[in-house]
């Protein structure tokens, strides 16, 4: 599971409520059947109420000692991100020599694995950004030093953890090269920078920039060590979990992408193929770890709530209610609790509480 899952854990529901409506007029505009589908799927939420499963015995949750790491900020990523501002600004120019990182390669390929291929593995005029990361690393690298006009070879072989057709299997990929283009700005100045950037100079961009990527990198090593000290009361914990329960967080998170099917018209399978590349058992495979984690979160923060005789007050409620609605543009905040139960977001405010109240009483020993 990847640290940052953890504010997505946390703040599952609140995100949630954006899908439903994200400004005042949407939300007056939902009609009596909408509405009764959303407080239906209200109830594809997993409460702490619904669980068979049981916490054994629970671990210490203050005193945690944890180091908080947070990442160093680079020249290096304060000038790619420089780089991606000026590429709105450029315009991609033909170039008559060999592809270098940062090119755009345009190109047909059709790739074989045991001398067949498939739709999957082919494309027309595809555009290319070697090094953006938008095809596979082997993949970009294969297309440096290409010409306008070549025909070549890339040999590879896919990751063992990609879809489950093609993963670990080596794979050649037949390329006509149409052209190589580079991003070229006409003008990149302190004059140019005040008229569309809204900065006072190149200087002061940079200087930006670098504190925007710096307070980023504060709240990813906050939510880190969030998740680790979270991770290490549950490690510290003994559950008896229950594969219902399990089964039944797998979905409510699945239940996001059959939402997101039925928006473009598609059955769950083909969307999660076209989509994400894999299959709904694959998908339901991938959710496991993290369904297991939230089973066990769930039941270690109600023990944790009781043992602290922590409530929700009914003005925490409103305030929290509140907050929700400014943030999504509600004009009433009572809207919410036709698509959220009540008691779904007094849950959210449960775990909250509870997270904050391991994060005071743990040491940072990074300090």
């Amino acid at each position: 599971m990847k640290k940052k899952f953890w504010m997505i854990l946390m703040m599952a529901a609140v995100l949630a409520l954006a899908g439903c409506g994200s400004d005042s007029e949407s939300a007056e505009e939902t009609d009596t059947a909408e509405a009764e589908d959303a407080a239906e799927s209200s109830s594809d939420y997993v409460l702490y109420e619904d669980l068979t499963s049981t916490l054994v015995s629970l671990g210490e949750y203050k005193g945690i000692e944890l180091a908080k790491t947070v990442a160093e900020v680079t020249d290096e990523d304060v000038q790619a991100e420089i780089d991606d501002i000026k590429k709105e600004y450029s315009d991609l120019v033909d170039v008559d020599r060999e592809a270098q990182t940062g090119d755009v390669v345009v190109i047909d390929f059709t790739g074989y694995i045991d001398g067949e291929t498939s739709d999957s593995l082919q494309g027309t005029e595809t555009s290319v950004e070697i090094g953006s990361g938008s095809f596979l690393e082997d993949f970009e690298n294969g297309l440096i030093g290409v010409t306008a006009g070549e025909d070549m070879e890339i040999n590879m072989t896919f990751p063992k953890d990609y879809s489950e057709e093609v993963a670990g299997k080596d794979v050649t990929f037949e390329v006509y090269v149409y052209r190589v283009s580079e991003y070229q700005i006409a003008d990149w100045s302190d004059e140019f920078v005040q008229e569309n950037l809204d900065y006072d100079s190149i200087a002061d961009m940079e200087a930006s920039i670098r504190e925007e990527l710096e307070e980023t990198a504060e709240e990813e090593a906050e939510s880190n060590w969030q998740y680790e000290l979270v991770y290490e009361l549950l490690g510290a914990s003994e559950f008896e979990i229950e594969d219902a329960d399990i089964e039944a967080y797998i979905d409510e998170l699945m239940s996001e992408y059959e939402t997101y099917a039925t928006m473009y018209s598609m059955e769950l399978g083909d969307f999660l193929e076209t989509y994400l590349g894999v299959t709904e058992e694959e998908l339901r495979e991938m959710f496991r770890e993290t369904a297991k984690f939230r089973v066990q979160m769930t039941l270690a923060f109600h023990e944790i709530a009781e043992r602290e005789g922590m409530e929700v007050s009914d003005d925490e409620y409103q305030e929290y209610l509140q907050s929700i609605a400014d943030t999504y543009g509600y004009e009433d905040a009572s809207d919410i609790e036709t698509y959220y139960s009540p008691d779904l977001i007094r849950e959210q405010l449960i775990q909250e509480k509870v997270i904050e109240l391991i994060c005071e009483n743990a040491v940072d020993t990074a300090e």
